[in-house]
């Protein structure tokens, strides 16, 4: 994961183990919030789920870092048998409120939970898998894959530097800054080289594959608000700092018609295939 903590940390140096370790309770202290901020992610990727990687009835998927169970809801949609790993207790204890005995929950880290090798026909991370050591996250993968099965991990950068965003131009004139939460260098997510190269050399998979996709989210004044204060970089800040941020978006969006905004995302897609053999 070299890379990912500087770009996440201009404010304040942190190691990427530090990070990571914050990263897997600060988000659960606010575990409605962060559902009520969130997107869900563009028809696409459950499209490649179901047509590349066999999403559908009865499948068995290990989903990595369900957060509040976005993706959660639509695996089990899609008649598919869930198990969960999730790192932060409140996370796990939201998902257990929402779903019950739908899902089976681990709580605990990607890298350190007991799982069956061999045993999931899919395994999935929706912006997640950059908080797991890639260097026991990306082997462990193959582990607990069956033979043929398959891996699909995917995130969205909530910009997109290279559309127009009135948005974005209208909070960095407000703030006297750019990207407060540290969205627009995600090097880590869009290094589709690396991403893929990971894959194949620590994880073994074939038939790997990168897929940029470009979407725009209508979302209104509390949803922007909320999905900015669910962001890491902007909750490692002090409170005074958070609620300047948070009240600059309220206004921004709150200036567009309706208080509605359609705002420029991206989200890149990756999955593999363990081979058969």
């Amino acid at each position: 994961m070299k890379g990912l903590a500087s770009d996440m940390t201009d404010h304040e140096p942190v190691t990427q183990s530090a990070l990571r370790d914050e990263a897997r309770s600060v988000y659960g202290a606010d575990a409605a919030g962060y559902a009520a901020g969130r997107p869900d992610y563009p028809a696409q990727v459950y499209q490649t789920l179901t047509d590349r990687c066999g999403l559908g009835p009865g499948t068995l998927v290990l989903e990595i870092g369900p957060g509040t169970g976005l993706v959660t809801g639509r695996l089990l949609d899609y008649g598919a048998r869930a198990v969960a790993v999730e790192p932060d207790p409140a996370m796990a204890a939201y998902l257990t409120a929402r779903y019950g005995t739908r899902i089976s929950i681990v709580t605990d880290a990607f890298e350190h939970a007991s799982l069956a090798a061999d045993s999931f026909d899919l395994v999935v991370a929706a912006t997640s898998f950059h908080w797991v050591d890639q260097a026991v996250g990306v082997p462990k993968l193959s582990l607990v894959l069956r033979p043929g099965g398959w891996a699909a991990m995917w995130w969205t950068i909530f910009d997109d530097p290279s559309r127009a965003d009135p948005f974005r131009d209208a909070l960095e004139s407000r703030l006297g800054e750019a990207d407060p939460g540290r969205q627009r260098n995600a090097a880590f997510f869009m290094s589709s080289a690396a991403r893929t190269s990971d894959l194949r050399q620590l994880g073994g998979f074939t038939d790997v594959t990168a897929d940029v996709l470009r979407w725009d989210a209508v979302m209104d004044a509390a949803q922007l608000r909320a999905l900015y204060a669910s962001m890491i970089m902007i909750r490692r800040r002090p409170p005074a700092e958070q609620e300047r941020i948070l009240t600059a978006v309220s206004a921004v969006a709150a200036g567009f018609p309706h208080g509605t905004v359609s705002r420029p995302f991206v989200t890149v897609c990756y999955t593999a295939r363990k081979p058969a053999g």
